[in-house]
């Protein structure tokens, strides 16, 4: 797949200048492609699909070994008010074997208590484990001497994912899982903290649209947006709250093993913005003892006036998905260059104006916390120019449920998270058909 950096310059004193050719450079990324062939040390058939979906949760056995341990440090986070932090998690067993794994689970608790009542089951046994791990690693990535020692040492990235987390060892591999042990808890220091802002243009050129992730529903806090000119005077703008329930999923993986509380969407309406000014912004949450809590600051600039002379770069590309820096999941080779794109766009990100993503976001497939992770993974770029998504088929499709195709390609989220997790200027933005101008660039 390629990116396409298109620029556009715009004079109104000469109309014949607004014909001339758009200049397109095109950069070469290493963005795989949905169904573009097997994945390396992936079965074939397997590579295309979400990773956590290689992973038979429901299948899990309960065979705790005493002299099997697992511990993770340090086990309070985000103490400096960082959204990310590592850990380094020791494990041992005395039975090691090439498919032993460790798997990431948020909410830390995640036994069969967690699991919600199904009416009309006829399973003879319920399941012991009813939500998915949110990464993985096995046991002996990095540790080559594991099979002979039965001791390794990994690394995870966390982010704050407004819960806590436990790590588990298991043996058996992905497809019979065994559960032996049963890490330490670790938390953020405010697991509810406002994080990943979404920037996207308003249905006005001089209003752009703030959209981020926190723990706090409105009963509990008033979000906001404190905003201004650099070194002006800030104002604050007040947000919508938005959510969704397990049972607005269409089907599983959503609505069973990939389900994880989205937390509360928040939204805000920055208008009457001055052309190509630059604004600072920080996000909010006014307690109700009186207490505020902030994001770190950010800044933005607001769009050129209609017609003004003006280059405007931007941006276009599609199937980019999302991927993990400490080589979680990494034996399914599963979009190895969304980092290459990503940390690309971050580099140039002084040399762009806007950006879209164009369908096929994380290929989440169902598996709601992905969608966390890719929040986490564009913030550098989707906090400081607009990102501007549009819905492909692996966040739309499912059957009998209105999309274009009547495939699961969206493991039973039929739209929903796209639609909630990031704002686009559509009347019905569960259509997801909008035109957006950008200094006449449309």
């Amino acid at each position: 797949m390629q990116i396409f950096l298109r620029e556009k310059r715009l004079k109104m004193k000469d109309p014949a200048r607004q014909l001339l050719p758009l200049l397109v450079k095109v950069l070469t990324a290493a963005v795989a492609f949905a169904g573009g062939g097997t994945s390396v040390g992936v079965p074939a058939g397997i590579a295309g699909v979400q990773p956590l979906a290689m992973i038979a949760i429901h299948m899990a056995s309960l065979e705790l070994d005493r002299s099997a341990s697992i511990k993770v440090s340090p086990n309070l986070l985000g103490l400096q008010k960082d959204d990310t932090e590592w850990v380094k998690v020791e494990l041992h067993s005395p039975k090691p074997s090439s498919d032993d794994w460790v798997g990431v689970f948020s909410p830390a608790n995640f036994n069969a208590s967690t699991c919600p009542t199904e009416v009309g089951n006829s399973r003879e046994q319920e399941p012991l484990i009813c939500s998915s791990p949110i990464k993985y690693q096995f046991a002996n990535y990095s540790n080559a001497e594991y099979i002979k020692t039965g001791k390794a040492t990994l690394r995870f990235q966390m982010i704050n994912q407004r819960s806590d987390f436990s790590f588990a060892l298991f043996r058996g591999g992905l497809a019979n899982p065994k559960l032996i042990a049963v890490s330490n808890t670790v938390s953020f220091a405010n697991p509810e903290a406002p994080l990943y802002p979404r920037l996207a243009q308003g249905k006005l050129w001089n209003e752009m649209t703030i959209t981020w992730t926190s723990g706090y529903n409105i009963d509990e806090a008033l979000p906001f947006v404190e905003w201004g000119p650099n070194d002006g005077h800030q104002t604050r703008s007040p947000a919508g709250t938005l959510t969704f329930s397990r049972n607005d999923m269409c089907g599983s993986p959503a609505r069973t093993f990939g389900w994880r509380h989205p937390g509360y969407i928040h939204t805000s309406f920055l208008k009457e913005l001055w052309p190509n000014t630059m604004y600072s912004y920080k996000l909010g949450h006014q307690l109700f003892n009186g207490s505020y809590v902030w994001s770190k600051a950010y800044s933005f600039r607001a769009s050129p006036y209609p017609g003004q002379d003006s280059l405007q770069r931007v941006i276009i590309f599609g199937d980019m998905g999302k991927a993990e820096r400490d080589g979680s999941n990494e034996f399914s080779n599963y979009q190895p260059g969304s980092l290459n794109t990503t940390d690309q766009l971050i580099k140039d990100l002084d040399n762009i104006d806007v950006v879209f993503h164009i369908g096929d976001i994380t290929y989440a497939n169902g598996y709601l916390s992905q969608w966390d992770q890719f929040t986490a993974q564009i913030e550098p770029i989707a906090s400081a120019v607009p990102y501007m998504i549009a819905s492909g088929n692996h966040e739309r499709d499912w059957p009998n449920t209105g999309s274009f195709y009547n495939t699961m390609d969206s493991g039973g989220e039929c739209g929903v998270l796209a639609e909630t997790m990031f704002y686009v200027p559509a009347d019905n933005r569960a259509k997801f058909w909008y035109v957006k101008g950008i200094a006449i660039f449309i």
